[in-house]
């Protein structure tokens, strides 16, 4: 009887396990692809989308500097100064990302003095590094006596040619002389508050005149406004239209309260007006300076880059795009501040982080100028240990994203008040910890192949769409029905709406991410640049409302051969706030060959895919020539698919994206993996990973790979290949190390909770 029962456990535990490995498989893709074409991933068109004489400079000269906050300690002198310096230098850092001259005695033209001595010691006393330099040109080189052909092959010589070096100092020197010269900069109507879209009475006049200038008319306003449909409107003026967006009671961060309407749209409007605001005295800052000294780069940013960023009044891109004319656009990526949306989870969203700033500012000097050099304990969210092999893993998914740049926030740390022994690169005792050393010998990596790396591209599977129109739509969902105006997240119907269309970014991205599938971040902006057909598939997560005219650039995209891949919900309203009745001879219809008939949630209906329940929002859908190529347990179509034109669109009615927002669904991140690729391949795939993720750019002679081991124990022996990329040698840039390789790729063992950088040859 025993016997029988424990044969009878094993063969149901064989069986349980065959199962399991069946239903892993059933979502398993492999093989690689080509895309054809003599430029498939529309790369010229990507370099013009930002390619003022500022970012052309850069282009030229290909700056990749890493610098450290300098923070004077008690007692620092300039010799104490210039000692902190030499060390820096010497560990590989090249800039001064600031210079914080914090002591109450120091004498008259210490800073002109401290700045001065970086510079003869080698470094820049400012973020930039190389990018301020003059450009190189050939009558530059005339000039300077320099008998070298100006090409790309003769630029990295140029520029440690004694006599370029010396005269690029004198241009650092020259500005130093006039650093007391600078003009402010221009006050604007100041940063509105975040958070909500109520304004002070300050910006209210303003406003009416953006009114007036977007809809020209009163009964323009008053139809776009919904007026009558969702209450009534008694303003008869522009001004008075405008005082339906009043605040009162605002604290310091611009938390207000205002009167609530049912209409949505007026919401977006204040966002839209207050985030133009914000963009426009950018605009002035940066073209001040540009006049001012157009080889100075001047850099514009932002932070909390997961938050819903209309619902903040920002407009992320649009601040980065007006860095163009004048240099660079980054944010701060800081482990404890900018993390607590995704419960503290650092290694894939630091990588998310970085991709968006590239992504964001497409063709532009993209770097994150302040990133976390040591330890917290006391400020921010979350304590973190940031040793050796943190940054590593920092570092390389910099790198991976295209950054170009790196400023680390501190090299030693405050000595009192608040952050006080936090973030330093080096030990309490001021000494470089091994964090220092590893990034300063990847930034001694980073100016051997600075070149190369400026001309790698991604070469991404799938764009994933970011929404501004969207943002808005979701913000003004989760102020619910009543007057209640709070920060994000301190009420239940704040933690509902604002917030889903970055959980369903962030959830697709893990999902790529863990499956190594190369993505990148497209915008409005980009279809209307006519970028859409860079991605082989465009996928809109959570993406409730859209232009029309983005709706019918997105049918163009798939009817020239783009696949389109949503999750429900989707296009469910206009950027009016009114509902998307998907009439047959709609562009939604017409695109997805289906209609949504009802829109449901499956929390007291329980609904089940593959075996598991969904807590998911769903469709019942009527079908006008879409195929239902997968059904939930009771016979509803889960995924369907439409062929348009010479393309496809896909549908997967469940919230796909959000459900792998969090760690731990990994059948969820295979199954949408599976959806969204359809017959579709990346030009590389990895085996053997099961803790690591590879990232990859592509330069004319080699590709650079980056791996991101996140096991804390256990390193593993992985194999990057690809069956439509000949190669030749790797090497492991940061050890030198010779990999195996062949013309298929290469093998590596990655050292547990570590970042890999791989060169490998395009013979």
């Amino acid at each position: 009887m025993i016997k029988d029962w424990k044969q009878l456990l094993v063969m149901g535990s064989i069986l349980l396990f065959a199962s399991a490995m069946s239903a892993q498989a059933k979502w398993d893709i492999s093989g690689t692809q080509a895309r054809e074409g003599e430029d498939p991933y529309l790369q010229e068109k990507y370099w013009a989308l930002n390619n003022s004489p500022m970012q052309q400079k850069l282009r030229n000269l290909k700056p990749f500097p890493v610098g450290v906050v300098y923070y004077q300690q008690r007692g620092d002198d300039l010799e104490a100064a210039k000692h902190e310096f030499e060390t820096i230098r010497d560990l590989g850092f090249t800039a001064l990302k600031q210079v914080q001259l914090v002591a109450p005695d120091n004498p008259e033209g210490f800073r002109e003095e401290v700045f001065d001595a970086a510079i003869d010691i080698g470094i820049s006393p400012w973020y930039y590094g190389k990018g301020g330099w003059a450009n190189i040109t050939p009558e530059l080189l005339k000039e300077l006596g320099i008998d070298m052909k100006l090409t790309e092959a003769n630029m990295p010589a140029i520029q440690v040619h004694p006599k370029m070096i010396a005269h690029q100092k004198q241009v650092w020197h020259d500005r130093v002389d006039r650093m007391d010269q600078k003009p402010p900069k221009p006050e604007g109507m100041g940063e509105p508050g975040r958070n909500n879209p109520w304004m002070p009475e300050r910006l209210l006049p303003p406003f009416a005149e953006w009114l007036e200038d977007t809809y020209g008319s009163m009964d323009a306003l008053k139809e776009a406004w919904n007026c009558g449909y969702t209450g009534s409107c008694a303003f008869q003026t522009f001004e008075e239209a405008a005082a339906q967006l009043k605040g009162t009671g605002f604290d310091e961060y611009g938390n207000g309260t205002g009167k609530l309407s049912k209409d949505f749209r007026r919401y977006r409007d204040a966002m839209k007006f207050q985030s133009e605001l914000i963009v426009e005295n950018y605009q002035k800052t940066m073209d001040l300076y540009y006049d001012w000294d157009p080889d100075e780069p001047e850099r514009t940013g932002g932070h909390q880059i997961f938050e819903n960023q209309a619902m903040n009044t920002w407009d992320l891109e649009a601040q980065a795009k007006t860095a163009d004319i004048g240099g660079s656009f980054y944010s701060s990526i800081h482990l404890t501040h900018h993390f607590f949306l995704t419960d503290h989870e650092i290694l894939r969203p630091v990588y998310w982080q970085a991709r968006i700033v590239a992504d964001m500012f497409k063709g532009g000097w993209a770097a994150t100028w302040e990133s976390t050099g040591g330890p917290t304990q006391w400020s921010g969210h979350q304590g973190y240990t940031v040793d050796g092999q943190t940054m590593s893993q920092l570092i390389v998914s910099y790198l991976a994203a295209g950054l170009k740049g790196i400023g680390f926030w501190m090299w030693n740390s405050r000595g009192e008040g608040w952050e006080v022994g936090e973030y330093a690169l080096t030990d309490i005792q001021g000494e470089p910890a091994d964090r220092a050393i590893v990034a300063g010998n990847f930034s001694k990596k980073l100016q051997e192949h600075r070149f190369e790396l400026w001309d790698s591209v991604d070469e991404p599977t799938v764009g994933i769409l970011y929404s501004w129109e969207n943002e808005a739509m979701l913000g003004r969902l989760s102020l619910g029905a009543y007057d209640m105006n709070t920060p994000v997240y301190k009420t239940d119907r704040d933690k509902q709406f604002r917030q889903f269309h970055s959980e369903a970014r962030l959830g697709l991205s893990r999902a790529l991410m863990n499956n190594n599938i190369p993505f990148e971040y497209l915008t409005e902006r980009d279809l209307d640049a006519g970028l859409a057909a860079r991605y082989p598939i465009i996928y809109l997560p959570y993406v409730i409302t859209l232009k029309d005219e983005h709706i019918k650039a997105l049918k163009s995209y798939v009817q020239q051969g783009g696949r389109l891949v949503a999750d429900f919900p989707v296009l469910m309203l206009d950027t009016y706030g009114r509902l998307n009745k998907q009439h047959k001879d709609s562009d939604f219809a017409e695109l997805f060959g289906l209609q949504t008939a009802d829109f449901h949630h499956s929390f007291n209906r329980p609904i089940h895919f593959d075996g598991d329940a969904l807590d998911t929002q769903y469709g019942a859908l009527k079908a006008n020539g879409a195929a239902v190529i997968s059904t939930f347990e009771n016979g509803l179509p889960a995924v369907t698919r439409h062929s348009y034109g010479q393309g496809e669109a896909v549908l997967i009615n469940f919230e796909g994206s959000r459900m792998t927002y969090r760690k731990g669904n990994e059948k969820m991140e295979d199954i949408l993996t599976y959806f969204t690729l359809g017959d579709i391949r990346p030009p590389y795939e990895v085996k053997g990973a099961q803790h690591s993720m590879v990232m990859r750019r592509s330069a004319p002679e080699a590709d650079h790979y980056f791996i991101l081991n996140e096991n804390d124990g256990q390193s593993e022996t992985i194999r990057v290949q690809s069956d439509v990329i000949k190669y030749g040698k790797a090497v492991n840039i940061y050890t030198d190390e010779a990999l195996k390789s062949n013309e298929q790729g290469f093998e590596i063992t990655v050292p547990a909770r570590s970042g890999i950088w791989v060169r490998i040859e395009k013979p």
